[in-house]
């Protein structure tokens, strides 16, 4: 083999793998979710709800680049963990709110014993809030919408309390966070949500825990003095793309990757972030699977 074949060779065989490569980052990963199981301890936790197995999905977002059908894949899979109860933590729809009802249709499948909860996120609040919310609310997903709900097993009681998305987020980098302006600019946009969330914490028990559903974790910065146990989350999809040792390069957060996808570290606030099931523009995902989680609540002992 002469040099120039041994470089057609070399230049064949990176093509391959860059192909081969954008292929499995455009079709195979996004539709590969992961199940991440957690237990999650909480002080107050009655011993009649040690064991409790709540469930997240979040950011499903059917539309153009998926259709329910990778919802309903996803809710068998869930279905079968046989959690207690699901929390849904936002953006069901993409470019459409058209795609409410058939997402909604697909939810509709869930089975879990205490049912099913969730909160809008910021795509849907731009495409149609209370269309997406009213298909949902059609098949049997309660929205927690500045509200509460308590759910009960042998007599003891959780709350599940959510806000909607205020619609608005920020990006940043690799090298940190949106800066000042970008947290000043989500704390403004937010503050009505935060204020309406303290104020239904401060309504509920204080010896009963409480677990807080929101689309983006961001709210997590603004929580420092609230009574929460739990924050869950999603909105930036572990930022869809990782590079190895660099981590996502964008992530729809304030605060940089702090917010991109699991326990969120040094935050006021305990808070999970769902890395999500779908995807937005580009639709790819690379190192970052799709996520369903299981969090299993424990008393702390």
């Amino acid at each position: 083999m002469n040099r120039r074949q041994f470089l057609r060779m070399g230049l064949l065989g990176a093509l391959g793998a860059l192909a081969g490569g954008s292929a499995y980052a455009a079709w195979l990963e996004p539709r590969w979710p992961e199940v991440v199981g957690w237990d999650v301890p909480i002080s107050r936790l009655s011993p009649a709800l040690d064991g409790l197995i709540i469930a997240q999905l979040s950011d499903l977002h059917v539309g153009p680049h998926a259709g329910p059908g990778h919802v309903r894949r996803a809710v068998a899979l869930l279905n079968g963990l046989k959690p207690d109860l699901v929390a849904l933590t936002g953006d069901y729809v993409l470019h459409s709110a058209d795609y409410g009802i058939p997402c909604a249709e697909a939810l509709a499948l869930l089975d879990a014993p205490l049912g099913a909860y969730g909160v809008l996120g910021n795509h849907d609040i731009w495409e149609g809030a209370e269309q997406v919310a009213d298909a949902l609310s059609a098949h049997g997903i309660r929205l927690l919408r500045q509200g509460a709900h308590v759910v009960s097993r042998g007599g003891a009681r959780l709350w599940l309390v959510g806000v909607d998305d205020a619609g608005y987020t920020a990006m940043s980098s690799m090298a940190g966070g949106a800066g000042e302006a970008g947290q000043r600019g989500f704390a403004r946009h937010w503050q009505g949500a935060r204020d309406a969330l303290v104020s239904l914490l401060a309504d509920i028990p204080a010896a009963e825990p409480r677990i807080v559903l929101a689309h983006n974790p961001d709210l997590a910065e603004m929580l420092a003095r609230a009574d929460v146990d739990l924050l869950l989350a999603g909105h930036t999809h572990g930022g869809q793309v990782r590079l190895p040792l660099l981590g996502p390069p964008v992530v729809p957060s304030a605060f940089g990757p702090k917010y991109a996808a699991g326990w969120a570290q040094n935050s006021p606030v305990r808070t999970y972030v769902n890395r999500g099931l779908g995807t937005i523009t580009p639709a790819v995902r690379l190192n970052c699977r799709p996520e369903i989680t299981l969090f299993r609540l424990c008393c702390k002992r």
